[in-house]
């Protein structure tokens, strides 16, 4: 019995323990007002645009602004190319669900932000004069209407310069030219500066 106790009241600690840390036993990062943002799983990011993916045609998701929205895949989230060729360092990839179609922690508003945070991740060219290459937008509502936007099915990319975008089930990656990428699905997000 007491075998039993002592095996049950550890993995109570490591439980209670583990849920302490964050993943890859990061310590978690803070936004400006000093909040803790959760870290996402690293096994649910989606890894580099692989080579061999069906490109899409471009022309097939341009909603006659210039801009290029897809649905990704059978999910919830939908995604946004906005090239700008008047000024190309303006030029970003938006991808954005609901509120309620997120699954993973909630990301803490910022003081500066009256709106709602942590449900669109926007990726720039270049580095704007402030802010991150990729961030989390402080957005009033929903940047496109996807509601007759086209879907790019998984293991399909769309490539509209500077930006390859690509979708993994119902997550999509956005790269730039640089490296840089933003990651957005119900269950993860991930931003990479």
């Amino acid at each position: 019995m007491r075998k039993a106790l002592a095996v049950l009241v550890g993995l109570s600690l490591a439980i209670t323990l583990g849920g302490c840390s964050s993943a890859g036993g990061e310590t978690p990062s803070t936004d400006g007002s000093g909040n803790v943002i959760p870290t996402p799983d690293p096994s649910l990011i989606i890894p580099a645009v692989p080579a061999g993916l069906f490109e899409a045609d471009p022309t097939t998701f341009d909603g006659g602004f210039g801009e290029f929205t897809f649905k990704v895949g059978d999910g919830p989230t939908w995604c946004t190319i906005s090239p700008n060729q008047d000024a190309p360092e303006q030029s970003f990839a938006i991808c954005e669900h609901n509120e309620a179609s997120a699954s993973y922690p909630t990301i803490p508003i910022p003081d500066s932000c009256d709106y709602s945070y942590g449900y669109q991740v926007r990726l720039w060219a270049n580095k704007p004069a402030e802010g991150d290459i990729a961030e989390f937008p402080c957005m009033g509502g929903s940047y496109a209407d996807a509601s007759s936007a086209t879907v790019l099915e998984s293991g399909q990319k769309l490539a509209v310069a500077p930006f390859i975008c690509y979708v993994d089930n119902v997550t999509a990656r956005c790269e730039n030219e640089n490296g840089n990428y933003i990651v957005l699905g119900p269950e993860v997000w991930a931003l990479g500066n």
